[in-house]
């Protein structure tokens, strides 16, 4: 019989203490006339036995255990009081990782289906157009050009897809090797404006810039935090409306500055705002198609401030326009 439940214990408890009582009572009584303390002694030495042996030497395994996972390999002496305390750690430690395991896994699930569903729809327009070419209106003066150029604007869209996982594959790889350096974020600012200068006129949306910073140097990787910009002020012109303005503000805060990149442009709704930064997630999915956005953007920014140990904030009302916000260490 296996001594592995409270009631197995005690019973054993009992009957041994009990023989060993009897027995040792006999003896001094009848043979050595030994002082009480012999059988204080005697009991102690069995009881220490076995509550060592059953009770004592499996929780130190178990205890063990528990330290190896913690990184800590060496445990002399095992506190009973605190065992409860610590195995409730380890396990409350284990759920959370398993958890974390498990929303991993779903979103690696979504994230697959996401990539799938994105390429699949560039991909059946290719096939469209290329059967219709094959079938004879490769011959058709009025349709061949068209679809031919339809054909290619899927390519570019499945092109610009897969260069954005390139991107966000090579950030989660490659954030430790960052390259800080002091550079003007005022001049990173007008480079971006340049390039957007056409995109912009074509919406009539001003581009503008207030520096209310002490400072216009700050210290980060340059390139990465250009193309923080690229994606924020592109989203802003793309979201747009007529005749609006898209405006970038720095502002002082001591060690650090403060920069907003805002727009008075269609806005976002309050339910999507937490979703906003995840990969593929699109507010506006038939807009965010029809002007060419992957929904990979915003996954792109988070993951270079992330990077830098900051956090991209956003503040949007829903046809009023849209503040995205975050702070880089100025240059000293």
């Amino acid at each position: 019989m296996k001594i592995n439940t409270p009631f197995r214990i005690a019973f054993f408890l009992s009957i041994t203490i009990s023989f060993f009582a009897i027995f040792i009572f006999w003896l001094l009584n009848t043979v050595l006339k030994l002082p009480f303390v012999i059988f204080f002694v005697i009991t102690f030495i069995l009881i220490y036995f076995v509550l060592r042996n059953f009770f004592y030497e499996r929780i130190k395994v178990v205890y063990k255990n528990i330290y190896k996972h913690k990184g800590v390999s060496n445990i002399h002496e095992l506190d009973i009081e605190r065992v409860e305390e610590e195995a409730e750690q380890w396990a409350n430690a284990k759920e959370d990782e398993l958890k974390a395991y498990k929303q991993d896994q779903d979103y690696r699930r979504e994230f697959i289906g996401n990539v799938s569903h994105e390429l699949k729809t560039p991909i059946f327009n290719i096939q469209g157009y290329v059967e219709t070419l094959i079938d004879g209106g490769i011959h058709d003066e009025e349709i061949n050009l068209k679809y031919l150029q339809r054909a290619n604007k899927s390519i570019d869209r499945m092109i610009n897809i897969i260069d954005d996982l390139e991107v966000i594959s090579k950030l989660e790889t490659e954030l430790s090797q960052l390259d800080f350096q002091s550079f003007s974020i005022v001049n990173l600012v007008n480079e971006v404006f340049d390039a957007f200068e056409m995109m912009a006129n074509e919406m009539k949306i001003k581009l503008e810039l207030i520096n209310e910073a002490g400072s216009s140097f700050v210290s980060a990787d340059q390139g990465k935090i250009q193309q923080v910009f690229l994606n924020l002020i592109s989203n802003s012109i793309k979201y747009g409306k007529q005749n609006g303005t898209t405006i970038v503000r720095l502002f002082d805060m001591d060690d650090k500055m403060l920069i907003e990149v805002e727009d008075d442009g269609i806005g976002i709704a309050q339910e999507s705002l937490n979703r906003l930064f995840e990969r593929f997630y699109r507010v506006d999915k038939d807009r965010s198609r029809e002007i060419g956005g992957t929904g990979l953007g915003l996954a792109i920014v988070k993951h270079i401030l992330e990077g830098h140990n900051q956090q991209i904030n956003v503040e949007s009302k829903f046809g009023y326009g849209t503040k995205f916000s975050f702070i880089l260490e100025k240059s000293h």
